[in-house]
């Protein structure tokens, strides 16, 4: 046998003591620990299922650990995720984490390989694993799996997983400061072997007062059950039943779980809105949530729909400032406790008190938000002294990183309304965690708990993949839905020569040739002057050829009537300002027209930025009274639109939904080529 053999059968033998997963329930002492002085520590190790068993009953305690070794360790040892990256055949793509902007999406940017050299090594998922955790990194686009650490490196890889590496400290100082680990080992720089980097986790590990509570989190999810495809995409990205395999699976090895949801779970795609949220809630309850917060969408469907998905759901719907004519209502609770291994944990929801501004007005008569910040306070002070830690689901948009500054209490906040995916942020003692949307990310969080106190955390974000599998119990409701809705949003209604533009980016910044058919319809349909449609309203694209129902749902998912009130020139000015407000934020109240054309400049103050209004290519005349047709969101006062509520004289309410329009108007000319025709024009655009 060549020497070459040997040394190769030798580093098999090695990585399975730490790199394969247990293969027996029963304890297995390896016959080379016998002489170790940490031999109790190796076996417990494996009892627990931190070390492996190998096929020669064979350790190896006195070979120096490498990386991956440590990694796998780390990975089990302290309840991390094994993470799957996705192979793509761009190997010059470059590795992202986050990002800032709610119109970005998850690419296959972020679930690439973090390194190359570590494709094909049995470590891999444990070392994506522990770089999601920030524990190490990645250094000249190497990570160097098989290289040695010294006792002090191996410590701080330890203090970042179970402090969080956010923090600004002097890991190994603190470390010792615990008690955790002796001062003498984690300043070492000498080499550590196996043994040894088994006796110190072991030693952590075993201390009864040391507990880890994993936390999944999610926000934002709008009904997305289904993976789908952004525009430019090429592959598919998100769902549920990818999810809830996760979940399922994790949780058999770490019992110690929670899964909260940070709100505007139920509707908002076909699947979602067909059922009025019942489909998204039945998935959920196979998922095993604890607990979900109302976000301001929750309210796109009528109260009592909410009460009965909240009477269907296993789960509680939290918001602590939600109240019905003047009453809290019976189906909600302002928090709850959860007790994990003894750890008392509190979970308090908290609603955007504008949620009646950025929903349907109608879903909200006779509903009043307290105000958010006293609320929470109000709520943290009702459990603070019955809990050890406490989670706030606050979904309040811009204003979560605003809250822990108003909000004293509060260890961790799970800030949803924002559809930004980044990294724990430390504001005045809470961490406040940005969970993404469209259930394309699961954010997992590791509390790590000492004498019944959080002294650290960690986190990572599992982008949900196509490489990733299914959960077939998930899949399945999801198919039963989709069955039912298959037959109806399969028809074809039309056709376009034209790709139809309905991107956040275009319809809440600039003319879309989607929503200017869609306004042309409502002009139609009413024989209005002048139609009014917000961008926010526009949710989706349609590609060139065959238009279905399914499509039209898509684009119009929101149950939003038609409406047609009387405006003067003034108000409609006011309206048009009022609508390029935001500018240039991607802002849902960026207005779509019929019948008329606008010009801003985006460089003037809010407030004076439109400059011309033609109707009719006439200049609007301010003192005459106009037919306009729009939905009862905007005609409510959606958006703030105050002005289209309180300076308006209603005509015609119906009871025809947008799509309903929409898909008439199709039926009816059969062939669309809708073209940008100049009907809004900016000055000075964002770049």
């Amino acid at each position: 046998m060549s020497k070459r053999f040997i040394s190769i059968f030798m580093a098999i033998i090695l990585v399975l003591g730490l790199g394969m997963p247990t293969l027996a329930a029963e304890e297995i002492v390896f016959n080379d620990i016998g002489e170790s002085p940490y031999n109790q520590a190796i076996v417990e190790l494996h009892t627990k299922g931190v070390i492996s068993s190998n096929p020669n009953n064979k350790f190896y305690p006195e070979r120096i650990l490498t990386k991956a070794e440590a990694a796998a360790l780390l990975v089990r040892g302290f309840k991390l995720s094994e993470i799957e990256p996705l192979m793509v055949e761009n190997t010059e793509l470059e590795k992202k984490f986050s990002y800032s902007n709610p119109l970005e999406v998850i690419t296959d940017a972020f679930s690439i390989p973090s390194s190359k050299d570590i494709v094909n090594h049995w470590g891999m998922n444990y070392i994506e694993g522990l770089l999601k955790v920030r524990a190490d990194k990645v250094v000249g686009n190497e990570y160097k799996p098989n290289d040695t650490l010294t006792k002090t490196k191996f410590t701080e890889m330890i203090a970042k997983v179970v402090l969080g590496v956010d923090k600004e400290i002097d890991f190994i100082q603190e470390m010792v400061d615990l008690g955790l680990v002796s001062k003498e080992f984690a300043t070492s720089d000498e080499l550590i072997n196996r043994e040894e980097a088994a006796y110190l986790l072991h030693n952590i590990l075993s201390n009864p007062n040391f507990k880890v509570i994993t936390v999944f989190a999610t926000s934002d999810i709008h009904g997305h059950l289904e993976p789908y495809k952004a525009t430019g995409m090429e592959r598919e990205i998100g769902g549920l039943s990818k999810m809830s395999k996760i979940i399922k699976d994790f949780r058999k090895k770490q019992p110690n779980t929670l899964l909260i949801d940070g709100g505007d779970a139920p509707y908002n795609t076909n699947i979602a809105n067909l059922f009025e949220g019942a489909s998204t809630i039945e998935v959920m309850n196979e998922m095993g949530y604890d607990a979900m917060a109302l976000g301001n969408h929750d309210f796109d469907f009528p109260f009592e729909v909410m009460k009965r998905n909240a009477g269907n759901a296993k789960f509680p719907f939290l918001s602590a400032n939600t109240y019905f004519e003047e009453k809290y209502p019976e189906f909600l609770k302002p928090s709850i406790i959860k007790e994990v291994d003894g750890i008392k944990v509190g979970i308090i929801g908290i609603t955007d008190d504008m949620s009646h501004v950025y929903t349907h007005p109608n879903n909200v008569k006779g509903i009043t938000f307290k105000e958010q910040f006293e609320a929470t306070q109000n709520a943290i002070d009702a459990i603070k002294d019955e809990t050890d830690i406490i989670i706030t689901l606050a979904h309040i948009h811009g204003n979560n990183p605003i809250l822990p500054t108003k909000v004293k209490g509060i260890d961790i906040e799970i800030g949803g309304g924002q559809d930004v995916v980044g990294f724990p942020q430390d504001i005045e003692g809470t961490w406040l965690i940005s969970p993404g949307k469209h259930a394309e990310v699961l954010n997992q969080i590791n509390i790590n708990v000492l004498d019944n106190k959080m002294i650290g955390l960690n986190f990572a974000h599992i982008f949900l993949t196509e490489n990733l599998e299914n959960d077939p119990v998930a899949e399945s409701i999801i198919g039963k839905y989709k069955t039912q809705l298959d037959e109806k949003m399969k028809e074809v209604v039309g056709e376009s020569t034209v790709a139809l533009d309905g991107e956040r980016g275009t319809a809440r910044m600039k003319e879309s040739n989607l929503a200017n058919l869609i306004a042309d319809s409502l002009l139609d349909i009413t024989g209005a002057d002048i139609a009014l449609q917000n961008g926010g309203g526009v949710r989706a694209s349609i590609a060139q050829g065959p238009i279905t129902m399914n499509d039209v749902y898509a684009v119009l998912p929101f149950d939003n009537t038609v409406v047609v009130v009387e405006a003067t020139g003034e108000t409609i000015w006011k309206t048009l300002e009022h609508g390029v407000s935001w500018y240039p934020g991607a802002a849902g109240g960026f207005l779509q027209v019929a019948g008329l054309k606008y010009t801003f400049d985006a460089s003037k103050e809010v407030g004076s930025r439109v400059t011309e209004v033609l109707v009719d290519d006439k200049p609007i005349e301010m003192d005459k009274v106009y037919k306009v047709v729009s939905n009862d969101f905007l005609t409510g006062g959606g958006d703030n639109f105050t002005m289209l509520k309180d300076e308006t004289t209603e005509t015609l309410k119906t009871k025809l939904y947008l799509r309903d329009v929409f898909v008439e108007y199709l039926m009816k000319v059969k062939t669309v080529s809708p073209e940008l025709e100049g009907r809004i024009t900016v000055i000075n655009p964002a770049e």
